[in-house]
């Protein structure tokens, strides 16, 4: 059971020195990456890179406007490096209307990639979890983007004010999971610390969404110790959630 890294964890490192933020990342255990850029890499140099250090890309983060004006080269990228999601980590509005020509512009885009066979994904953050009309503005942005998947970020769904088992249950029932992002959320407060110190049952979730069948990707933002350390204490905590299984 894979676990991967979102690299914008380690984006100091991965501007300053791409190939030793990739080292850094096998040296922690993991198996895979998800983009959040490619630090001027061709396919063909990533690919490279990625064998170098034994992993495999799952999938990358790309905002709306990239999406909508270079789709078809990020499909060709994508395609190189042998992953088939694409997600959109951000939009935002201030009314239900907002989001819904927000989410109608983010299926468009889906519509064009799945006839590529690639999957368009909308990455949460809390504001999602925001009710216009009694509802939330992440089913808003769902229901009016019915060929984009969900990459629910654990940590902001339970910021949010949402349980994200419960959250997430019916989501997956209907199909419209395509990758997990673990990030913890601390027992008291509003810190992401590392996995397995906080209160998030990941159990429960990888039950749900079993980690043989999703990608399952840390996403480190705060850190009580170097990043190394940090990244490599949230793989072992996953590890052991899924050794638990």
């Amino acid at each position: 059971m894979d676990i991967s890294i979102q690299l914008y964890s380690i984006k100091e490192e991965a501007a300053e020195n791409f190939a030793g933020a990739l080292e850094l990342v096998q040296k922690a255990g993991y198996q895979g990456v998800e983009f959040a850029g490619y630090f001027g890499n061709s396919p063909s140099q990533m690919k490279a890179l990625l064998d170098r250090y034994g992993l495999k890309a799952v999938s990358t983060h790309l905002g709306l406007p990239r999406l909508t004006e270079a789709l078809d080269e990020e499909i060709a990228y994508a395609k190189a490096l042998g992953y088939r999601l694409l997600v959109c980590p951000f939009l935002k509005a201030d009314s239900a209307e907002g989001y819904i020509k927000e989410a109608k512009s983010l299926e468009e885009c889906a519509q064009r990639a799945a006839k590529e066979g690639i999957i368009v994904g909308y990455h949460n953050h809390a504001h999602e979890f925001v009710k216009y009309g009694g509802k939330y503005a992440q089913d808003i942005i769902l229901e009016n983007a019915p060929t984009v998947q969900f990459e629910p970020d654990l940590f902001w769904v339970a910021v949010g004010g949402a349980d994200p088992f419960t959250y997430l249950e019916p989501l997956a029932k209907a199909g419209r999971i395509c990758a997990v992002h673990a990030k913890e959320l601390a027992k008291a407060g509003e810190e992401n610390v590392y996995v397995g110190e906080g209160k998030i049952d990941f159990k429960r979730i990888a039950q749900l969404c079993p980690p043989d069948k999703y990608p399952w990707i840390i996403e480190q933002e705060e850190y009580h110790s170097g990043h190394a350390d940090g990244v490599s204490k949230s793989y072992q905590g996953l590890r052991q959630v899924f050794d638990s299984l």
